[in-house]
C-alpha cells in the first residue's frame, strides 16, 4: 500500500503492543482507495465503535427527524405511560404533562400502568459484565427510562470512623439506599462505591471510605429495575402537581383504543447522535438499537440487513448490543471503514461529523491528539474496555480526508505508563499519512 514504508513492521513491534493483536485499514475518503491495511478483516472487539454502526443505521433507517415519544394516554379510568426508549426523559417533565392534564380537566384516574413495550426482552443485555453492576455506563435499557437511568448519591463525610450522610438524587421510595461507607482521615485516598446484588435490583449499598476533607464525592448508580423507577417517579410528579390515582399498578399494555392525552418529543436524531457519540452514551446506544424494532433481536436483525445494503457481508459481525459493551461484539476495521465510507458518500456527512468527537476540541478526543498536526485533525469514535483499544474515524491531512481503523485487542501492557505508551503508538500511526 501507498503508505506501508511509513509504517515499517517494528512500529508494531512497540512493548506497549507485546502480545496484542492490532488490525488496520485506511481509505482516501475522495477517492476510495486502499492506503494501508493490517489484518483489515480480522473480528476485532470493536468497544464503543461499534457505536458507529447503530447511529449510522438509524440515519438511515429513522430519518434525521426521528426523535423519541413518551406518552400518557386514558382508557378511561386507567392513565398509561407509554415509554418510547428516551433516556433523555426527566422528571421535570412531567411538570408539563400534569398541566397538560389539568387543561383538559383529567386529573384523577383509577390506576397509572406503565408501558415498556417487549416484555420479554433480558433485563441486562447478553454478554455484558457483572463487573459492570451498579455503574451509570452499564444503566440498562428500557422503553421506560429517565434522566439516563441514573442515581446520583452525594456523599458527605462526617467525622473520621463516623459514617458520612447521602443524599440521593432523584428520590424514589423503589429504591433504598444503604449506607455502609465510613469517614476516614483527612488526605486518605476515597474508596467509596456502589454495591448492587443481582437478585436486590432496588437496593443500592454505599461502601467504601471517603476523607474528611472531601467536598466533592457523587457516585452515580444505574437503577436495575428503570420500568419501575421511571413508572414511580413520574407517578411521584404527576401527585405532586394534582394528578391523582390509586393504586399505582405494574406495567402494562396501552390499549390500542386510549386516547392520547400528553406527548413529549425528544430532540431530533442528529442531536441524539451528538449526546450518543461525543460522550460514548451506551444506554443512549441502546436506546436507539431499541428504536429499530419492537424487540432486541428484531433490532439487530435490522442492523445486519442495513449493513448488507451497504454491501458488509453480515455473516462477518458478531452483535449482541448497541453501545459496543458486550464482550460477544465483533466487527472488522474494514466493515467500519465502509460504515463511515457510506456516511461521508452520503446525505448525512455533515451530520456524522458535527456529532463526532474532534481532536484536541470535544467529546472522548478532547484531551487526545492535542499537538499538531493532529490537533483537530482527528474526527473519529474512541472504543475501550478491558485491553481494548480502538479508533476510527476521519483523519483531515494535507492529502485530503482519509478513513480509518485502527483496532487494538489482547493489549496486555499494565507498565505506569501504557497509557501515553499506547497514545504514542496511535499518534505516530495516524501522523504517517501527513508525510
Amino acid at each position: 500500500a501507498l503508505f506501508a514504508l511509513l509504517l515499517p513492521a517494528p512500529l508494531f513491534e512497540a512493548p506497549t503492543l507485546r502480545g496484542a493483536q492490532v488490525s488496520a485499514y485506511v481509505i482516501s475518503a475522495q477517492t476510495g482507495a486502499m492506503l494501508y491495511e493490517r489484518n483489515p478483516n480480522a473480528s476485532m472487539i470493536p468497544a464503543s465503535t461499534l457505536k458507529l454502526l447503530i447511529g449510522s443505521a438509524a440515519l438511515d433507517d429513522l430519518g434525521t427527524a426521528f426523535a423519541f415519544t413518551t406518552t400518557l394516554s386514558t382508557d378511561g379510568t386507567t392513565l398509561y405511560l407509554q415509554g418510547g426508549g428516551d433516556p433523555l426523559l426527566q422528571v421535570i417533565d412531567f411538570d408539563d404533562a400534569a398541566r397538560t392534564l389539568a387543561a383538559q380537566r383529567t386529573t384523577h384516574f383509577d390506576a397509572l400502568a406503565g408501558d415498556a413495550g417487549d416484555a420479554s426482552a433480558p433485563r441486562y443485555p447478553g454478554g455484558w459484565q457483572v463487573d459492570d453492576l451498579g455503574n451509570s455506563y452499564a444503566a440498562p435499557p428500557s422503553a421506560l427510562s429517565i434522566g439516563e437511568n441514573t442515581l446520583h448519591i452525594a456523599v458527605h463525610p462526617s467525622t473520621p470512623g463516623a459514617a458520612p450522610t447521602l443524599s440521593v438524587s432523584p428520590v424514589t421510595d423503589v429504591i433504598t439506599v444503604v449506607n455502609d461507607a465510613t469517614t476516614g482521615a483527612a488526605h486518605s485516598d476515597d474508596t467509596t462505591d456502589i454495591r448492587i446484588d443481582w437478585n436486590r435490583p432496588h437496593t443500592l449499598v454505599v461502601i467504601g471510605s471517603v476523607p474528611v476533607d472531601e467536598t466533592d464525592d457523587v457516585l452515580d448508580a444505574s437503577m436495575l429495575d428503570p420500568t419501575l423507577v421511571t413508572l414511580a417517579l413520574a407517578g411521584q410528579e404527576l401527585s405532586r402537581n394534582g394528578i391523582t390515582f390509586t393504586p399505582r399498578t405494574a406495567p402494562a399494555t396501552t390499549l390500542a383504543s386510549a386516547r392520547v392525552l400528553w406527548l413529549h418529543h425528544s430532540a431530533a436524531l442528529p442531536q441524539l447522535l451528538r449526546a450518543m457519540w461525543l460522550p460514548s452514551d451506551n444506554l443512549l446506544a441502546e436506546s436507539l438499537l431499541g428504536a429499530l424494532a419492537p424487540t432486541r433481536d428484531g433490532a439487530i436483525a435490522r442492523e445486519r440487513s442495513w449493513l448488507q445494503s451497504i454491501g458488509i457481508d453480515p455473516a462477518t459481525t458478531t452483535l449482541a448490543d448497541g453501545s459496543g459493551l458486550s464482550s460477544y461484539d465483533r466487527i472488522s476495521a474494514h466493515d467500519l471503514v465502509t460504515i463511515l465510507a457510506h456516511d461521508w458518500n452520503g446525505p448525512n456527512r455533515d451530520i456524522v461529523l458535527d456529532a463526532l468527537p474532534v481532536s484536541g476540541h470535544s467529546g472522548t478526543l478532547q484531551t487526545v491528539f492535542t499537538a499538531p498536526p493532529l490537533a483537530g485533525a482527528v474526527i473519529a469514535k474512541t472504543g475501550t474496555v478491558n485491553h481494548t483499544r480502538t479508533l476510527a474515524g476521519y483523519l483531515q491531512t494535507p492529502h485530503g480526508t482519509l478513513i480509518f481503523a485502527l483496532m487494538i485487542n489482547n493489549w496486555m501492557d499494565d507498565g505506569p505508563h501504557a497509557s501515553a505508551d499506547l497514545r504514542a503508538f496511535q499518534s505516530t500511526f495516524l501522523e504517517a499519512f501527513f508525510e
